[in-house]
């Protein structure tokens, strides 16, 4: 008796260790997806004449600009850009100061919206201008007025974080026929907080 319970056991010591190919490893995992990086947006400080690109809590850019007169001032509150124009035209808006001002077609020198617009809520935008002079003051009549060379920067910028991007050699064929207007709706918006 005594010999079958050790047969027994030598049998069920050999079952467990030669079935066993060691310590029970979990289950692999796939590796999570990394978040997707967070999308930037604007910030303009009407006090400061300072337009801010962030990521999360992380400034990417800053550009002086110009905002609106205290008679024509900057709208304050959350917006989303949904549109890019290149070489813009300009069509007066309904207001006492545009009484003797007409439509101007783009690359027209009296032309006051530069090489792009970026439109949140017209006739409020973000627009190019050649007065340099403006800038870091409150001059213009409510929309954003800021240097051409930054415009562009900055128009490419939200057109590639939209998921509405163009390889370079678009921008130069676009730019290159200033008297063109060409108008992007964005794909994704961006969010905008004028405060």
């Amino acid at each position: 008796m005594l010999k079958k319970i050790s047969c027994l056991a030598a049998l069920a010591f050999i079952l467990h260790t030669g079935c066993s190919e060691g310590p029970v490893k979990p289950a692999r995992q796939s590796p999570e997806p990394a978040p997707a990086p967070e999308r930037i947006r604007l910030v303009i400080s009407i006090a400061d004449r300072q337009l801010s690109v962030l990521r999360g809590r992380d400034t990417l850019r800053s550009y002086p600009v110009a905002v609106g007169q205290a008679e024509y001032p900057t709208p304050r509150g959350e917006f989303k850009i949904h549109q890019i124009d290149w070489n813009p035209d300009w069509t007066p808006p309904e207001s006492d100061w545009t009484e003797n001002k007409e439509y101007t077609p783009p690359a027209d020198p009296e032309n006051p919206m530069g090489k792009a617009r970026i439109i949140y809520q017209m006739p409020y935008t973000i627009h190019g201008t050649k007065d340099l002079e403006s800038l870091g003051g409150a001059e213009s009549h409510g929309s954003i007025r800021m240097a051409n060379r930054d415009v562009v920067e900055l128009a490419r910028l939200i057109m590639e974080e939209s998921g509405s991007g163009k390889p370079a050699e678009w921008y130069s064929q676009v730019l290159a026929d200033s008297a063109k207007m060409v108008s992007v709706k964005l794909r994704d918006s961006i969010p905008l907080t004028n405060k």
